[in-house]
């Protein structure tokens, strides 16, 4: 089976971060899901996606350190994709994350847009469409990483209660994947 040289990612920030990523996970994320080596992410910073014409509009951004963004536009005959992941790199400075954690957030971000295609999920809730965006990012082996995000959202009292209800909920499940 031929891996696709095509790129995962188009950068737009001055993170090296997606590079990292890219570098570390494109081949593994080719194998396990074939569909993904045909789209290319944009990514952006939050100030850099607002400045996009054309691009579905984002609630939420003040409180997310990572995003995704799809946009999917047929005319019958071609259909156009989008795709991007939005970061904020002053919230990721503000909570300190790691590497190891903004590449485990980036993950949870491609899980969404892996899965954003799949339509037995077409119909599936807020919780099943994260646990399966954080399992894309178990089975790179950042389970662990992933966990540690979730809980400095949660202490960061920036979140609902629910919210933090359904963060609590990730972090049960992803105690069940194997991290090896």
């Amino acid at each position: 089976m031929s891996i696709s040289t095509n790129k995962l990612f188009n950068n737009h920030t001055s993170d090296n971060i997606f590079q990292e990523f890219e570098q570390r996970f494109r081949s593994i994320l080719y194998q396990k899901y074939t569909h993904l080596s045909a789209l290319c992410i944009d990514c952006y910073t939050v100030s850099q996606y607002k400045l996009q014409e054309n691009v579905p509009l984002i609630e939420g951004l003040s409180n997310d350190t990572f995003a995704y963004s799809i946009d999917v536009k047929s005319d019958g005959v071609q259909r156009a994709v989008f795709v991007a992941i939005i970061l904020s790199p002053e919230l990721y400075e503000l909570f300190k994350f790691t590497e190891m954690e903004k590449m485990a957030a980036i993950a949870h971000e491609v899980g969404h847009i892996i899965h954003y295609f799949n339509e037995a999920l077409s119909t599936a809730g807020t919780m099943i469409i994260e646990i399966k965006a954080d399992e894309v990012a178990a089975k790179l082996g950042l389970a662990e990483p992933l966990k540690s995000v979730l809980h400095k959202l949660k202490s960061s009292k920036r979140y609902s209660k629910e919210q933090c209800q359904l963060m609590d909920l990730r972090i049960q499940m992803l105690n069940y994947y194997n991290v090896s």
